[in-house]
């Protein structure tokens, strides 16, 4: 049966395009028309559905479980239609618990919200009465229920259905989307059901929490921005677009010169795509930007591909996930978008690479979809009729044309990667360094990462759960190819790229960075074809130890020229973040020839390695975690004392017959000349710094030649400063020892709940030093028993919803101790009075060792504590201190707020028990 398409064509407020157009390009037959067709078939089972089954009548919830395979850890497959079954494809099999049942909600939320779009786009295009029905029904179950979610129990900002404001964001953007597709044809039958119930309430919700220069940010303004326009709301619509929190300030600040969003790959294709749907509402509304931020939005549709790894993902970097493939229909989806704004011929090869079919596997990722909240899938065989309503209305009517296209080497300054490529792209060498990435960025400066087609012979391995203890892990400086101090992570400063330089047969790069306080290293890559020069160099103003992990899965019997191993424990500086704690089965052994060297062989690809470094030098040899959702794995580590010195490293790649294969290798690390290196076919290549840059001597059947890199970088990148985790509401002041102070609302942090009617905590503090103590005595009133988490004084409950110490989550104390001219603590711990008057305690920081003591009193309306805190480390002056005191009602899952003695005013989400030092108050002795 054939339908005639509505005969309204009113002009759509959120998307510039041409309705009467748009449906003869995605007629029947047409290249887009089998998209729609596709879309349509995916719809059907819908149409029939029950939506009471499908939309959850729960709220979403995080926890450490939900989602995830309890064997691998990866994520478990989203399907819309099984709630209480959840898949494993590497386990093959499902798994059921309530945990999963709550995580699946946040899909099932976003999947009905997109299928909305999908119907009204199709009712738009087609005319189905059908589509329309069911665009229609969607939006009116979910405007029905908004209200019943309660806006508690949150992660991070308020919302209602989810735990985190920026998800509620995308799923308000799609029901905007749905219902302005909709009503630019004149279907309009739940508009005034929706407007007032659902997107009144949740653009009002989400504007309450602005999220500075984060990714997330762009989510919430684009969905205020989409609601405001919908509600006709001129002012709302208007603070979005203009001044220092609007969305083109936004693009300005956090997009580079390169077009990149300064948090890394992953989150430039979250954020970008975002920005998409703002520069179409700014179209449709006759809006323009300024042409410096056009040109930056333009450049990053193709942005993220510069560092495209030779297997077609993107490297693993900051917050990354771990190998995530262009070969996705979300990624063709992008490029596609990208290319209708563009016309970009870079983009127009990569769509071919995706579409050239050299994957076989087919998916239903596209009818699983979660909007822009989308999990990686394999790589998959991609079509236009892959992609999703987006590209049905906004992509080119003829396909791209078709282009050849091979990654290049690059530097990106601004954003932080040195890419040299050779052998067509078939071997990526990399190093790390440059702006500031936020809260998002690893401790990576310097980090060198190597790959020849799948082989990763030097990786960085992303991020796994962020609710899981192995983030520490992925977080640290050990879990990447970079180096540390004294066993200590990095800090987050800045690398300057000081040269790139890139000539095809030869090429180098170089940065410098500060990787602990007064210590700058420098590193720098000489790449040329079948082989690599590594040299670290660093100065310090007494004598440190430098750590540089330079392998991973390499047997201690594979590396030769050390001594024998012994076992030994390789303790950090102490912080969980160092990583040091999730190495096992550590082995060392001295230096004992003139360097260490192995062999390492990977997927189908072999490389061999050789190291050296001044000063007396030991290897460490350990297990440590590997990628996430892969096996346990091995680091070895290069570490050398000096207040100054040099780590030299040559990596080969090249195949035993090819001529650029690695013969001999002579390291010198104190020489000029570091490194001399003979290949198979007879040259010999003296490697040294000059005053220009690097020099390589050559020696080749009797003839002497000569290679001079230089590729001096004048541009310094500009460092970024990171969303601070809270503003300091009063400025740090002086309080005598014995002084008694009443914290209230001045020093109130909520979540969701303003301080206010029944929720008024306040809390009596005295604080009294004596010669090696601290006296904390507080009488806390909240209007509520106290709520504990349970368990004994000496065995610590897990924390089932997060990584954080499982009392946050609790009525109790934080304490944080430290010197006044330090921008640390030195020591901090997280106190939880038990039922029986007894107290728990978990240390945080351990700089210096405490012996902490405590009892107190449950009350009806709250409870009392005194807390000693004793330490012969402590200074004989100014001490510097902070309390922070967590509540939380039992009607509560999480915290509800903090009274801090630093001050308050502010909302407080994912911090856990952190407290940066410079928010505190100073106790004199």
């Amino acid at each position: 049966m054939s339908v005639s398409a509505p005969s309204v064509c009113a002009s759509n407020p959120l998307l510039p395009f041409d309705l009467a157009q748009r449906r003869r390009d995605t007629a029947p037959g047409t290249s887009l028309g089998a998209l729609a067709d596709a879309l349509a078939r995916e719809l059907d089972p819908l149409q029939r559905a029950d939506l009471d089954a499908l939309i959850p009548r729960e709220k979403a919830r995080l926890t450490r479980v939900g989602g995830r395979c309890p064997v691998h850890g990866t994520y478990l497959e989203f399907d819309p239609w099984q709630p209480h079954h959840h898949h494993c494809r590497p386990c093959a099999r499902d798994y059921i618990a309530p945990e999963h049942d709550h995580w699946w909600a946040m899909g099932a939320q976003l999947w009905t919200a997109e299928r909305a779009v999908h119907a009204a786009a199709l009712y738009a295009l087609r005319g189905d009465p059908a589509h329309r029905e069911l665009a229609e029904r969607v939006l009116r179950t979910l405007a029905t229920r908004y209200r019943q979610y309660p806006n508690q129990d949150n992660v991070l900002g308020p919302t209602r259905p989810f735990f985190s404001t920026y998800l509620e964001s995308l799923w308000l953007l799609n029901v905007c989307q749905a219902l302005a597709l909709l009503e630019q044809v004149g279907a309009d039958t739940v508009g005034s059901l929706v407007r007032d119930e659902l997107i009144e309430p949740s653009a009002a919700l989400i504007a309450e929490f602005h999220e500075g220069r984060s990714n997330r940010q762009v989510w919430n303004g684009v969905a205020v921005l989409s609601a405001s326009l919908l509600l006709g709301d001129v002012g709302a619509a208007t603070s979005q677009l203009e001044g220092p929190d609007a969305l083109p300030t936004l693009m300005r600040t956090a997009l580079g010169p390169e077009g990149g969003w300064y948090e890394g790959e992953n989150y430039h294709l979250f954020a970008h795509r975002g920005l998409w749907y703002l520069v179409q509402a700014m179209t449709a509304q006759g809006l323009a930007l300024h042409d410096d931020v056009v040109a930056r939005y333009r450049k990053g549709f193709a942005f993220p591909f510069s560092g495209l790894l030779p297997d077609d993902c993107f490297p693993s970097r900051k917050d990354s996930q771990y190998r995530v493939s262009i070969r996705q229909w979300r990624i063709a989806e992008y490029l596609e978008l990208g290319y209708a704004t563009t016309r970009d011929d870079l983009l127009a090869g990569l769509l071919s690479r995706v579409y050239d079919g050299r994957v076989t596997r087919a998916s239903d990722a596209r009818a699983r979809s979660t909007g822009d909240a989308e999990r990686n899938e394999p790589p998959m065989y991609l079509t236009r009729a892959s992609l999703s309503w987006r590209a049905l209305l906004m992509a080119t009517p003829e396909p791209p044309p078709r282009r050849d296209w091979t990654p290049t080497s690059a530097s990106r300054e601004h954003e932080g990667l040195a890419v040299m490529r050779r052998e067509r792209g078939r071997v990526f060498v990399g190093l790390e360094g440059g702006g500031d990435a936020g809260g998002h960025g690893h401790p990576d400066a310097l980090a060198l990462t190597l790959q020849a087609d799948a082989a990763r012979f030097l990786e960085d391995p992303g991020t796994g759960s962020y609710v899981d203890r192995s983030l520490f892990w992925y977080r640290s400086t050990l879990a990447h190819h970079a180096p540390l101090v004294n066993g200590a992570s990095q800090g987050v400063e800045p690398a300057a790229v000081l040269n790139f330089e890139e000539r095809g047969g030869a090429g180098w790069m170089r940065k410098r960075a500060l990787i602990a306080p007064q210590v700058m290293a420098t590193r720098a890559c000489i790449v040329l074809d079948g082989y690599l020069v590594d040299v670290l160099e660093w100065t310090a103003p007494e004598s440190v130890t430098i750590t540089l992990p330079v392998a991973a899965g390499v047997a201690r019997g594979a590396v030769g020229g050390c001594g024998s191993w012994s076992a030994v424990t390789r303790a950090g500086a102490g912080g969980e973040e160092d990583g040091f704690g999730f190495l096992r089965e550590a082995h060392a052994a001295s230096l004992i020839g003139s360097h260490a060297a192995w062999a390492h062989s990977l997927e189908g690809r072999a490389a061999r390695a050789w190291y050296a470094a001044t000063g007396a030098t030991r290897l460490v040899h350990a297990d440590c975690p590997g990628a996430p959702g892969h096996p346990d794995t091995t680091r070895l580590l290069v570490e050398a004392t000096g207040a100054t010195g040099r780590i030299v490293g040559v990596w080969s790649w090249a195949a035993p017959d090819d001529i650029a294969a690695v013969d001999t290798v002579i390291l010198q690390p104190s020489a000029p000349v570091v490194a001399v290196v003979t290949t198979r076919c007879g040259t010999r290549a003296e490697h040294s710094a000059a005053e220009h840059g690097w020099h390589i001597a050559l020696l080749a059947a009797g003839s002497r030649s000569s290679i001079d890199l230089e590729g001096p970088i004048e541009q310094k990148p500009v460092p970024i400063t990171a969303i601070p985790s809270a503003p300091l509401a009063v400025p740090p002041r002086v309080v005598a020892s014995g002084h008694s102070l009443t914290l209230g609302e001045p020093q109130y942090v909520a979540t969701e709940e303003p301080y206010g009617g029944s929720n008024t905590p306040t809390a009596r503090v005295t604080m009294r030093r004596e010669a090696h103590a601290v006296v904390v005595e507080l009488r806390v009133t909240t209007g509520h028993s106290l709520v504990s988490v349970g368990g004994r004084a000496e065995a610590v409950p897990d924390n089932p919803l997060d990584n954080e110490p499982v009392d946050v989550n609790a009525d109790s104390l934080q304490w944080y101790l430290g010197n006044p001219d330090e921008d640390h603590w030195s020591a901090s711990g997280i106190v939880a009075l038990l039922p029986d008057g007894g107290v728990r305690h978990t240390p945080l920081v351990t700089r210096w060792p405490t012996e902490v003591q405590g009892a107190g009193m449950a009350r009806a309306d709250g409870w009392d504590l005194t807390l000693t805190i004793a330490s012969d480390a402590l200074p004989s002056g100014a001490l510097r201190v902070n309390l922070t005191i967590n509540e939380r009602p039992a009607w509560r899952e999480r915290r509800r707020g903090q009274l801090r003695l630093a001050g308050g005013g502010f909302r407080r989400y994912i911090a856990g028990a952190r407290e940066t030092a410079a928010a505190c108050l100073v106790v004199l002795r």
